[in-house]
């Protein structure tokens, strides 16, 4: 229940945790793998070449958009870690 509610909350009062950021990639790393064995699936349906390309290069982009998503979500949970400290180090709470 908090995953949800941290993602769709829209005042600002809520950081993002480690723990939804956890969550956001666990489903973009699935989502990626799932989008290239379809493109793999179809690209045997279409003709073999066209699977076998898919296969030994579809993992490039996959690679490449989960390394994306990786940096982003590092980006926002720092970001939010510098957010909630003040300047002289100390714990804003």
């Amino acid at each position: 229940m908090t995953l949800f509610r941290a993602l769709f909350e829209l005042d600002g009062d809520q950081r993002m945790s480690r723990g939804v950021a956890r969550a956001i990639y666990a489903v973009v790393v699935v989502g990626i793998v799932v989008t290239w064995v379809a493109a793999v699936v179809l690209g045997f349906s279409q003709g073999t070449t066209l699977g076998i390309l898919a296969l030994l290069l579809g993992w490039v982009p996959a690679v490449l958009w989960i390394a994306c998503a990786r940096i982003i979500l590092e980006f926002s949970t720092a970001m939010d870690a510098l957010i909630e400290r003040p300047a002289g180090g100390r714990a804003a709470h």
